[in-house]
């Protein structure tokens, strides 16, 4: 029989070769520009924000939705995974646009809201109506703090939102909140240099705030330094939004079928807290008896790539990737009785350097199964996987 360190060295070699392999399929996505940017849409306050975002390859549409001279009903929204909201001019009517947002919002949608709807004092401009009522991350609109600034501490460096951002300047102008205060439960993701929030998420983890106007210096000299990365942060943000579960656990991806016909399949028990160090269980049933196994999970988001030729099995987690515990399946030799389980957040509470930490409310884990199939491709096969969202 492997070793459990024998198995977790091939588990590393495996993953490795497989990403090298061939690139991960690209999500198709579809998100909107909602902003009251300029009177015209073809303004370079729209159009420089759609090309960045089209330009990250991660979303199949960017559409423009000008709510300076409509408002958009929530079957519109309802297109699209996601939508970023900011204003520079009067929206057509606030209220209705706040409201329709917070009925998107509770429908799934995921809203990024940016500078100046997220903090100007003008109603016109900001969001009003149901919005105002569980909707904010950043609270108080109190206005705007001008002035050169850049990033400063970025209080969760593996958010998913920071992925790929190294430097961030504001310009000349830095548009920020005054208002330095989250909505109850709320959490800070990264700061301005001066102390304002940059990027907030909710207790919905599809609601972001971000702290800057997002039309870069491409557009006009003042705005963010299009040297800096305000377009990853721009693109992520919106990622996240679109893809984050509000809590809990989801089933996806294909299975693999042993070669003695076992198909495992993952579960979980329990509350994915953020805030507890113990708690919930991760599990893979079904497996074949007496098999070594790790699961393994990654914070990246999901993928669905062959893991070899021949092989019923796809890898479903994008890298890098973390491994837990090397198990042994136990049960009865040549039946599908085997079983591996353990405890996500005992884990985490033992492995403060593990991948993903420190963890946080929305933070959403996908994981998966390997384990041992001498007879398969490869010599190895693995389970189907859960996107895991944390909860507060």
């Amino acid at each position: 029989m492997t070793s459990p360190l024998s198995s977790i060295r091939m588990l590393n070699q495996a993953l490795a070769l497989s990403a090298l392999a061939t690139a991960p399929a690209l999500a198709q996505i579809d998100v909107a520009i909602c902003a009251a940017a300029q009177t015209s849409s073809t303004d370079c306050r729209f159009v420089d924000v759609q090309s960045k975002l089209l330009a990250s390859g991660l979303f199949a549409t960017v559409d423009i939705l000008n709510a300076s001279s409509s408002t958009p009903t929530l079957a519109q929204f309802q297109a699209y995974d996601a939508v970023i909201v900011w204003s520079n001019t009067s929206f057509q009517n606030s209220i209705l646009l706040g409201d329709t947002l917070a009925d998107y919002v509770d429908a799934g949608g995921g809203v990024v809201v940016a500078v100046f709807a997220v903090n100007w004092n003008t109603t016109t401009l900001s969001l009003q109506g149901r919005w105002q009522t569980g909707y904010e991350v950043i609270l108080d609109q109190s206005g705007s703090t001008t002035g050169a600034a850049t990033l400063g501490a970025v209080l969760l460096p593996q958010h998913p939102i920071m992925a790929g951002v190294v430097s961030f300047d504001g310009g000349t102008s830095s548009f920020r909140p005054t208002a330095t205060v989250l909505a109850p439960g709320a959490t800070a993701i990264a700061d301005w240099s001066d102390g304002r929030v940059l990027v907030a998420e909710g207790v919905n983890p599809k609601r972001i705030d971000l702290g800057f106007y997002p039309p870069s210096s491409t557009c006009a000299s003042g705005f963010w330094n299009v040297a800096t990365d305000g377009d990853q942060l721009l693109a992520n943000a919106l990622l996240y939004a679109a893809t984050a579960n509000s809590c809990g656990t989801t089933s996806y991806c294909t299975g693999s079928t042993s070669v003695s016909g076992c198909t495992p399949t993952m579960s979980s028990s329990g509350t994915p807290s953020a805030s507890a160090s113990s708690g919930f269980n991760i599990n893979c049933d079904d497996l074949p008896a007496q098999r070594n196994a790790v699961v393994f999970y990654g914070i990246t988001g999901r993928q669905a790539q062959q893991w070899s030729a021949g092989s019923t099995s796809f890898l479903c987690v994008k890298p890098p990737t973390q491994r837990t515990l090397a198990q042994n399946s136990g049960g009865t030799p040549g039946l599908c009785d085997g079983t591996i389980g353990f405890d996500l957040l005992g884990f985490f509470a033992a492995n403060p350097g593990a991948l993903g930490q420190p963890i946080a409310n929305g933070t959403t884990l996908d994981v998966q199964t390997w384990y041992r199939d001498p007879a398969a491709p490869k010599t190895t096969n693995l389970s189907d996987a859960l996107e895991i969202a944390l909860c507060p």
